[in-house]
């Protein structure tokens, strides 16, 4: 593990401290932060502990000379951004340190930089693979662990919590609400595409999800998965994923452009038209109880003002003024319809039926989830640094080109 992933687990850590101590939260929020506590002393190494103290002594500093308002005082909305950028800024230092490393090896010597294992979450297929052989053969992965640690808590996060990680974690969204916004300063207006037409867009990300779901259950045979997991394709994944991006070819090319045009064009484009991540937490989170509800009786609608600031409010273009509660696939939960609303939690709120999900209270389960689970993988279990040897990482970045998709079910090898 990088001192950067460690730094943002600390970062949920103190999250959860400051929200159990400011707001006051309950025995289930003390009892749930005991028991992290316990992992975090029995799973913890040096490195974890330099992180958190490298994230508490800045932290402390900063609130004594300039004191930052209590959890309770801060709104959804600037609460999220700050979790949002926060992420950003850890993902961009990984994706630095992940390029000089690669940069490194490629020139022959040992890199200085350790791999960030978390540039694994932008494998799916390796981690749905992964997760696959884990759930059904007993088989660890040995070269992407972090791939399926990541599959596994994005699944259990939708499942829980529908696709709040998307509108409270992911950085791309956030990097697509710039490029967004910078066209709209060039070519000012909110284009919206006609019904037809944002239904195609929209079936866009399920076909791949949908291509990628047959890739992970039925191109790989059950007994041609161990022969993949060790075969050289697998093992450079990582490496393959930024060579088509990075050194571009007319398909790669092609692709990139498709993407970013949809993404400048249209308000969340990426995560509404393209993101196949998205599209399987929208599916699992189907079956979460938590929702945007209105009530139509604390409604300023049921005194018959024509109020519909929720639905313009939402990035999703949801109709939530028609709604009593809303089960849309583009939901994120990012709370905008609420701070938006007039009479703001009384007519609308996140929960269920009976009970309401405060947004602090949501961040703080969308930590819990994204650190117990790595913690659990990387202190106790050694399921988060990749096992592939140096000496084999730098044999196949020589080979990168020739490397295909052959490989899988021949068994092949790692080289060396």
């Amino acid at each position: 593990m990088s001192l950067i992933e460690a730094m943002t687990m600390a970062a949920g850590l103190v999250y959860l401290v400051l929200l159990a101590w400011q707001a006051r939260s309950g025995w289930p929020w003390r009892l749930a932060l005991g028991l992290l506590f316990l992992l975090w002393l029995v799973a913890t190494d040096s490195l974890l502990w330099l992180a958190l103290g490298l994230v508490v002594v800045p932290l402390a500093l900063w609130h004594r000379y300039r004191p930052q308002p209590a959890l309770g005082e801060l709104g959804s909305q600037p609460l999220r951004s700050w979790a949002r950028h926060l992420l950003l800024l850890c993902w961009g230092l990984v994706a630095v340190q992940y390029g000089l490393h690669v940069w490194q090896l490629g020139q022959g010597t040992s890199p200085w930089l350790v791999r960030p294992d978390v540039v694994d979450g932008f494998l799916p297929i390796a981690g749905g693979l992964g997760l696959r052989a884990w759930l059904g053969q007993g088989l660890v992965d040995p070269h992407h662990p972090a791939a399926t640690i990541t599959v596994l808590v994005l699944s259990l996060s939708a499942l829980l919590l529908g696709r709040a990680f998307c509108a409270w974690f992911c950085p791309l969204g956030v990097v697509g609400e710039w490029l967004h916004g910078l066209r709209n300063r060039l070519l000012p207006g909110e284009w919206t595409p006609p019904r037809w037409l944002d239904w195609l867009l929209r079936a866009q990300k399920f076909l791949v999800l949908g291509f990628l779901l047959f890739i992970i259950l039925l191109a790989v045979p059950a007994a041609a998965l161990p022969g993949y997991l060790a075969s050289p394709y697998h093992q450079a994944a990582d490496m393959k994923m930024g060579a088509f991006f990075f050194n571009l070819s007319l398909v790669s090319g092609l692709c990139l452009g498709w993407v970013l045009l949809l993404t400048a064009t249209f308000r969340q484009g990426f995560c509404r038209y393209l993101c196949p991540y998205g599209a399987w937490l929208a599916l699992l989170g189907l079956l979460t109880p938590l929702r945007i509800r209105r009530d139509p009786v604390r409604c300023l609608r049921s005194s018959g003002h024509d109020c519909d600031k929720c639905s313009r409010a939402c990035p999703s273009r949801i109709q939530v003024h028609q709604l009593i509660a809303v089960r849309s696939l583009e939901c994120t939960s990012c709370l905008s319809c609420v701070a938006a609303c007039p009479r703001r939690a009384d007519a609308l709120h996140l929960g269920t039926p009976r009970r309401r999900l405060s947004p602090r209270r949501l961040l703080g389960l969308l930590c819990l989830l994204l650190l117990v689970l790595p913690l659990l993988s990387y202190g106790l279990l050694d399921l988060w640094v990749s096992q592939t040897p140096l000496a084999d990482r730098h044999a196949l970045l020589q080979r990168l080109p020739w490397l295909n998709h052959r490989a899988i079910g021949q068994g092949e090898c790692a080289p060396g």
